[in-house]
């Protein structure tokens, strides 16, 4: 009796220890978005002006950096930003996402706005989370991050 009560108490340990190793990871706000081509993701950048209309790093608000900046994106690939009269010159293009960690973004965005600060804070490739013609949500792909930038039309 006492070698099948040890068994079970084994049993039973094991299955406790299993089950309180569940992951802690939580995924990055996933807004159902449909799966965007180069060419729909195209028409809806170049449709206008953007700015920032929100930028998170983990818990801090870096929105008002942007505040004043204006971004254009055009068809060729080229992307401006005028900023209180300054103009800073880059690039983008549409990429398939970076899809590691879980996330389930189709697309991707990649950002090369120079060096300077603020906008070497953008300059990577993102996930495309949603598109609107109004909104463009991106997230960074690496989750340790935790940005969440939202563009808007101006």
């Amino acid at each position: 009796m006492k070698k099948h009560f040890n068994k079970l108490l084994s049993v039973v340990v094991a299955a406790s220890i299993l089950a309180s190793c569940s992951k802690s990871y939580v995924a990055p706000n996933t807004t159902t978005a449909t799966s965007p081509t180069s060419a729909d993701l195209t028409t809806v950048l170049i449709s206008g002006s953007w700015v920032v209309s929100s930028f998170t790093q983990k818990t801090e608000d870096k929105t008002s950096k942007f505040s004043n900046m204006v971004f254009t994106f055009s068809a060729n690939g080229a992307l401006t930003v005028i900023d209180n009269g300054n103009t800073t010159n880059g690039t983008w293009n549409y990429t398939p996402a970076v899809t590691y960690y879980g996330s389930t973004s189709k697309a991707a965005i990649a950002i090369n706005i120079g060096a300077s600060n603020p906008l070497v804070l953008l300059t990577k490739t993102w996930n495309l989370i949603a598109s609107t013609s109004s909104t463009i949500k991106i997230d960074s792909p690496e989750i340790l991050e935790d940005e969440h930038v939202q563009f808007g039309k101006k």
